[in-house]
């Protein structure tokens, strides 16, 4: 078969084979060559779309400085269109959404905040504009007759009702209310006579009045109806003997509330019907009727507030007709007006005007978000415009002579941003630059590295090799021998068995190491920890090695303390990590015949800590190599140690086994002197979770 040609990487063989020999230098030169490949690769993808970059970034930087401004403008503008065009979808949606109640017979008195969030009340005109329901215009009683107050008799009453006295308060009461001419005031001196007589234990007769004071729809002092009052104390009164009856009273007297006509400026309704509600057990039925009173009051309270300004507007002549379905805006000092008509009917929405400008505002200052280059604000009528904005949109109809200006945040930080562009630009094509050169070095390091890990794992591979077809002859040799009956005697055949069990002992340590190491490198080793004796487990590895040892003249001298405390470790990996040592001590130090093993404890930097230590006076490791020996595949560079067996896992395999039982190993070594490996196991050491048993 002909060799496979090199091409231009002849050459590369011709300088590897001066050193490395033509075998060493054939695989180098084929991985480097895959190697250039992929390098090609990535300057074609990266390096070339790179130096691109960097030649269109130069020609794009004065291209952007000039395009910046304008595009600040261009953002402006569609930022005070986008604002206008976001108002005016809130406020069709809500014209939208009132026509559709108007149109459809649905009430636009309740669930006033769906239609629009700053929605306070809203009135409804007959064609001659006049208020109509549900709400009343305020009207002025006639205060006529009302010094019965004065009268000794009130007075006296009243202080009997303070200090209990029933009796006698109702007694009082009726002939204050024969004193008084006033209807109201009479009417209001027999309630109090009747609540007096209730409280006396006398209900028939307080029944009686309140029935007979039931039409009696004038008002007091304080407001209240007096009709509402009685019908409330009877509610009350029959709720005590027949809580059914009375609870019926009570939501029909709430229901009549809620539906009648409301005067505005009065309160008393509402009060009299929360009353009713909150005597009710509660329900789904009074938690709405709880709303309903809520937003009645609510709307009582703006209605007081806001008639005076809808009415100036009306003597201005400012409330003009238009077509059906249209709305007209009109502003006031507090509020918004929403004006539409439908056939016969004028309607006026009142929006709270502060509300719904503090909602606009903050949409306003939203607009290009807080670290943009842009920003919006309203306007008010009188304001006139800076030299920073660089677009304006009206508001009308909607904000009557109300806009928005939306222009540079910092306009002088605008040209120092330019500036900046430009600097970023730059730094953006030297950053380019920079990191393609950073590529090179890469690439330069991972062609390096990969030379060294492929010839690491050729090594590796040759050393594996070498060790397994050792003990596997020796074993067949042995076998062989046993089996053409070459040993003649008893003392020959066990020698040739002890070989054969040794060796086995040993493709056995071999086998476990590389398949130990496969799953170290995968990260699927797992250990099962107990708590034992640590020194029990290096004894029993003494104790094996030792009878290995004494047949090739080796000594070991083994010291271990009487109290040693128990640790969390796994057996099986501690005696993997004494068989590795051992078995590098006796192949290292095997001219001096001797290994050393101590066990003991000491104060680590940590806590208190069980130590081992593997020693012998061996060949030593140079302080260079000290720290790579427990790196995978690695190899001394001396030549007495290169000329040793080994794969270059065994002290990989101690380290990560002293890593997970939360341990170290630690090295002291010279060369010609012997080296001394130090286990160190921690006390305070804790399997992880589903580890320990």
């Amino acid at each position: 078969m002909k060799p496979r040609r090199l091409g231009p990487y002849s050459l590369l063989r011709s300088l590897f084979a001066a050193r490395k020999g033509d075998v060493r230098a054939m695989e180098d030169v084929y991985h480097l060559r895959g190697v250039m490949t992929v390098a090609a690769m990535v300057f074609a993808t990266v390096g070339l779309p790179g130096l691109m970059l960097v030649y269109y970034g130069i020609v794009g930087i004065r291209s952007d400085e000039l395009a910046l401004a304008a595009d600040v403008r261009r953002r402006s503008e569609a930022a005070a269109a986008e604002f206008k065009a976001d108002l005016e979808a809130t406020f069709v949606q809500f014209q939208n959404a009132a026509l559709s109640r108007l149109t459809s017979g649905q009430s636009v008195y309740t669930g006033q905040r769906e239609l629009e969030d700053s929605l306070r009340v809203v009135f409804r005109f007959d064609a001659d504009g006049k208020l109509e329901p549900p709400f009343l215009p305020s009207s002025v009683d006639q205060l006529e007759d009302q010094q019965f107050l004065l009268f000794d008799t009130w007075q006296e009453a009243s202080a009997a009702e303070r200090e209990g006295r029933w009796d006698r308060a109702a007694g009082l009461y009726a002939q204050a209310a024969r004193v008084t001419h006033s209807r109201r005031d009479r009417a209001r001196c027999l309630y109090n006579r009747a609540r007096a007589l209730d409280r006396a234990g006398q209900s028939r007769e307080a029944e009686a009045i309140w029935q007979q004071e039931i039409e009696e729809l004038g008002r007091d002092l304080y407001g209240f109806r007096i009709g509402d009052l009685a019908r409330l104390e009877l509610a009350e009164s029959r709720l005590k003997r027949d809580p059914a009856g009375g609870q019926e009273d009570l939501r029909g007297l709430a229901d009549a509330l809620l539906t009648d006509n409301w005067e505005i400026g009065r309160g008393g309704e509402a009060a009299v019907a929360r009353r009713a509600i909150e005597l009710l057990p509660s329900s789904d039925w009074t938690a709405r009727a709880r709303g309903r009173v809520d937003e009645r009051s609510s709307q009582l309270y703006w209605a007081e507030r806001l008639q005076p300004e809808l009415d100036s507007l009306g003597a201005k002549g400012r409330l003009l007709r238009a077509g059906a379905g249209d709305f007209v805006y009109l502003k006031t000092d507090s509020a918004l007006w929403a004006m539409t008509w439908t056939d016969s009917d004028q309607y006026a929405f009142g929006l709270e005007f502060n509300r719904l400008l503090a909602r606009e505002r903050l949409a306003a200052a939203a607009v290009g978000g807080p670290d943009g280059d842009i920003r919006a604000a309203l306007v008010e009528p009188s304001a006139s415009t800076t030299a920073d904005v660089l677009a304006r949109a009206s508001l009308a109809p909607w904000l009557p002579d109300w806009s928005v200006a939306v222009g540079a945040r910092d306009p002088e930080g605008l040209a120092a941003q330019q500036t900046d562009q430009r600097r970023r630009g730059i730094g953006v094509i030297l950053i380019s630059i920079a990191m393609i050169a950073l590529g090179l070095v890469l690439s330069t390091r991972f062609v390096r590295r990969e030379l060294e890990a492929a010839r690491d794992k050729s090594d590796f591979a040759a050393h594996v090799s070498h060790e397994l077809r050792s003990p596997i002859t020796q074993i067949r040799l042995k076998a062989e021998a046993l089996q053409l009956g070459l040993a003649t005697d008893d003392v020959a055949r066990t020698r040739h068995y002890d070989v054969i069990v040794r060796e086995s002992e040993r493709l056995s340590r071999l086998v476990d190491n590389i398949l130990d190491f496969a799953a170290i490198e995968k990260g699927k080793k797992k250990y099962t920890f107990r708590i034992g004796d640590v020194g029990l487990t290096v004894a029993r590895c003494v104790e094996q090695a030792g009878v290995a040892m004494e047949t090739k003249g080796m000594k070991i001298d083994f010291e271990l303390p009487d109290d040693l405390p128990v640790i969390w470790h796994d057996a099986d990996a501690v005696s993997q990590v004494m068989i590795n040592l051992l078995s590098n001590a006796a192949k290292y130090g095997q001219q001096a015949a001797w290994i050393g093993v101590k066990v003991y404890v000491r104060e680590g930097a940590t806590g208190p800590e069980i130590c081992v230590d593997v020693s012998d006076r061996g060949i030593g490791i140079a302080g260079t190599e000290q720290k790579a020996v427990f790196d995978q595949y690695y190899r001394s560079t001396d030549p007495l140690a290169r000329s040793k067996k080994g794969t270059g896992i065994g002290l990989t395999i101690v380290r990560y086994i002293m890593e997970a039982h939360g341990g170290r190993v630690g090295i002291e070594s010279a060369p010609g002197v012997g080296s001394t490996f130090t286990l160190h196991f921690p006390l305070s050491f804790v399997p992880p979770s589903g580890q320990g048993t």
